[in-house]
């Protein structure tokens, strides 16, 4: 068996790639670990590597996220506001 491919890639290059591409598409670690053939979670992490891309794209789901849960905080306490002007005058 060699260890360079037809594409002139190490099998252990691909092994660490197929790990971190199941993580970043959000495969669960048993998964992973069942797959890649690990038996340990610190095994999964030796293979394991978040890139860059990767980061930034949970870092820019969790800011999409703050930012529509920042709009509906605001949007309900604009109602809020809007009903007790209208409890008010209703009051006066």
């Amino acid at each position: 068996m060699s260890w360079i491919d037809g594409f002139g890639n190490m099998r252990h290059d691909n092994r660490h790639t197929l790990v971190t591409e199941l993580a970043e598409f959000g495969a669960g670690d048993e998964v992973i670990m069942s797959i890649a053939g690990h038996v340990s979670r610190a095994m999964l992490s030796r293979y394991s590597r978040v890139r860059m891309e990767a980061k930034r794209r949970a870092l820019d789901e969790i800011a999409a996220r703050q930012c529509a849960a920042d709009e509906k905080r605001k949007a309900e306490a604009e109602r809020r506001k809007q009903t007790v002007v209208v409890v008010a005058g209703c009051a006066i």
